[in-house]
Formats: structure tokens, sequence, C-alpha cells
């Protein structure tokens, strides 16, 4: 099929979906509308009439996205869902370019463009009205503006997304790398007699790295004391200073019309969010015993920990993964929905957002039965998992011992994945290694 009748089936699937969600929500007691479509649209009617769109209790988001649902209340209550979709198959088209540009065969961009048109997540979560592919646009159209030589947009919509929804936060420091890394090649290539040694070095790195050991220790401690100054550039610097100009801008405009409940709302509540009841996260359990609020239970409040593994995780991936932003970023986006504290479907989407474009490199890995076993596991967790919640949600059983242990199988599931992937990546970067050691041409695009 080609690329224009996946486009088109994709947005015949949503019409129908859209369809199938307004009859449903008519007439069944169970609603297909995501139950936030509602509060935001709520937050558009304060905001279309003068008022601050967290007048609406539960409104936890950015002003921009309640003015930009403001036709919700003036023109159709289905607009922000057709805008969710329209970015949907933005993202889509953008995947394409992406793809083309990394000289992806045909077969792949139609692989990469099928597993996110067709996903159940990206194409439920948009119709039934959940705003993240508003965010992945944001974040493909940073990494085509990478590719295409244009920082300064770049960065702007780096800006966009982190004030937007702010985990896009975690890939600043593979940002800030990639642009240190583009200098030293930049640099590396000035020099004849350094070009030979860096070949030299980097098949060491592919030798090495194929060992597992203390010579393999020793080399990557020695590596890391090496690029102790591979962080900081003038085009870092200068990235930063505008991506974080813009959201410090957009920030204070925000605080400066709704003060201090902007802030909570929009971030503070997020960075400190946990959720009692259930979610897929393996924190769930032990923040509902702690919140019972008694001394005894003050020993589960083991928060701490999956905040810490989170951030070391963050930081070691997004150092050693900066050359390949695509692939960091997808590395980087489940380890943290793995660790959060809380995890919802939507979060799901987030690394939906990456994996069409590492797809080529998973196909042509050397341990791709193992990725197929690891995604299979993470899917049956998953529905594993649905099967308690539901039960304790829709029947009332007392099971949430088992909502837990479904939440930590989930939770393996998804280390194994990631663990998999890690594998993938070492393997083409050792692939790449070895070419450039044997004089063939390896492409050092932005990304």
């Amino acid at each position: 099929m080609s690329i224009a009748r996946l486009l088109q089936a994709a947005a015949a699937l949503r019409a129908g979906l859209l369809a199938w969600g307004a009859w449903q929500d008519a007439r069944l007691q169970v609603k297909y509308t995501d139950i936030d479509y509602e509060v935001v649209t709520d937050g558009a009617a304060f905001l279309a009439v003068g008022q601050s769109p967290y007048a609406r209790s539960t409104y936890r988001y950015t002003p921009l996205l309640a003015a930009a649902l403001v036709p919700n209340v003036t023109v159709h209550k289905a607009w922000g869902k057709l805008l969710f979709c329209g970015a949907d198959l933005l993202a889509a088209w953008l995947f394409v370019a992406l793809l083309r540009r990394r000289r992806a065969s045909l077969a792949a961009q139609r692989w990469g463009l099928a597993l996110w048109l067709f996903s159940p997540f990206t194409a439920t979560i948009s119709t039934r009205g959940s705003g993240e592919a508003l965010v992945t646009c944001m974040l493909l159209g940073l990494l085509l503006a990478l590719e295409a030589g244009r920082p300064v947009l770049a960065a702007l919509l780096y800006g966009l997304a982190v004030h937007w929804r702010l985990y896009p936060i975690i890939y600043a420091l593979p940002l800030l790398r990639h642009f240190a890394l583009q200098r030293q090649r930049l640099v590396a290539a000035g020099a004849a007699g350094q070009r030979r040694s860096t070949l030299a070095a980097a098949a060491a790195a592919a030798a090495v790295d194929a060992k597992p050991g203390p010579l393999r220790s020793a080399w990557q401690a020695a590596a890391a004391a090496a690029a102790a100054g591979s962080l900081v550039s003038p085009a870092g610097i200068a990235f930063g200073a505008l991506s974080g100009g813009l959201f410090v801008g957009l920030v204070a405009a925000c605080y400066r019309l709704w003060g201090d409940q902007f802030l909570h709302e929009t971030y503070l509540y997020h960075a400190s969010r946990i959720d009692p009841r259930h979610n897929f996260s393996a924190y769930f359990y032990p923040a509902y015993l702690a919140s019972s609020g008694s001394a005894a239970a003050a020993r589960w409040d083991v928060g701490w920990v999956f905040s810490g593994a989170q951030l070391v995780l963050q930081a070691a991936v997004g150092w050693r993964c900066a050359g390949d932003l695509p692939f960091c970023f997808l590395l980087q986006t489940m380890l943290f929905v793995a660790f959060n504290k809380v995890v919802t479907a939507q979060y799901f989407v987030w690394y939906l957002s990456f994996l069409p474009l590492v797809l080529p490199d998973l196909a042509a890995a050397r341990n791709k039965g193992r990725l197929v076993g690891a995604t299979a596991a993470l899917a049956a967790t998953m529905c594993h998992w649905l099967l308690w919640a539901y039960l304790l949600e829709f029947q009332g059983w007392r099971c949430h011992l088992a909502v837990w242990a479904a939440s930590l199988a989930f939770f393996a599931a998804h280390i194994w994945l990631i663990c998999e992937l890690l594998m993938a990546w070492r393997q083409k970067q050792a692939a790449r290694a070895a070419a450039k050691a044997k004089g063939i041409r390896v492409r050092h695009g932005p990304l």
C-alpha cells in the first residue's frame, strides 16, 4: 500500500472512531470520550469569557491548550478531537520526511507509518480527546529542523514542547551533547592526522565494546574522562539560550495572567503527582499503602528510589547515546515511563513518537528475535494488568496485590525491552565504527 493510501486509510479509521465515539457517548453508560477532554473543554469555556482556565477544577495543562480548544465552545465540541487527529496525520508526514532523510527504504517508511497510524494507542487516544500528538509533532519537527540545518526553528520547537508538556526536558542533555559532538566532528575533519587517530580510536572502542570485562570498563572510564568537555559548544549554548528563553517567556507571560495557580497546576502538580488508586507504575502499591497517613505507612514511601533511578539512567543514556538522537530519545522516554511514579496509557504514545524512526535499525539488528519476544511480553503483561485493573475498578474486587503483581510484571517486560533496544543500538554503533575503520564512508548527519 502506498504512503498516500496509508494516510487515507488512517484518516478514514479516525473518522469512523469519531462517529462511534459520538454514538457511544450518547447511548452507553461507559463513555468513549476521555474525561480530560471534558476538563479541557470546560477550561476553554472559562477562557472564552475572559476567566482563568484553572477555574475548572483539575485543569492541569498549559493555558495554550485551552486557547487552542476555544472552538470547542464557539464552533463545535468535536473541534479538539479533529485537531488531535490532524496532529496524528501531521506526525505521520514528519515521520516520512525524517525516514527519507535517514535513507530508509520505502518498505521501512511504510512499516513505520503503519506502526504510528494504526497503533491502537495513537488511533484511540486522539479520537478520545487526548492531545499527545501535538507534542509529538513538536519533537519530530525539532528533529527534522536539526536534520535540515535549522537550529533556530529546532530550539523554538523544543522550548514550546517543554512548556506544553514538561517531560521533554529529559532530552536537554543529549541535545547539548549532540551539538558538542557535531563540533568535535567538524574539528576532527579539519586535520587529517587527527581524523586517522579518531578512526583508530573508534575501531578500538568497537573492539573493546565487543568484549565485556575489566578491559571494557577501563576503556569506558578513560573515554568518559576524555569526554568531560564534550557537553558545551557555541551552538549548544545558543540552542539552550533560545529554547530556554522561549520557555521562560511563556512561563512569565502565563504567570503574569494566572499567577501561582498556573505554576502549581501546570508544572508543580505533575512533578509531585502520585496515584494511590491504581495505574501501570510499579510504585502504585507502595503509594497506596503510604497514602493511609499512619506512622507505620511511612516506610512504604519509597518514591525516592524510583526518582533516583530515573535520574541516573536518564543521565547515562542521554550522555552515551546522544550521537543518534532518535534512538536516544526512544530509550530515554521508555526509561522515563518505566520508572515514573504514575504511568497511564497516554504515556505509551510518548515512545511510539520515536519508534518508527529506529525501525530500520531494529529490523537489521542481530537480536531482533529477542526484540520481538520482549515486545510480545510487554503487550501480554499490559493485557494482564488491564484484566486485574478492570476487576478492581469496575467489579469492586479487593485485588490491589494482584494489580501490583501485574504492574511488576509489566515493569520487568519494560526493562527487558529496553535492554534489547540498548543491545541493538550498540550493534549499530559497532558496525558504524568498524566501517569507518575500514575506510568506508559513514554518513554523519545532524542526527
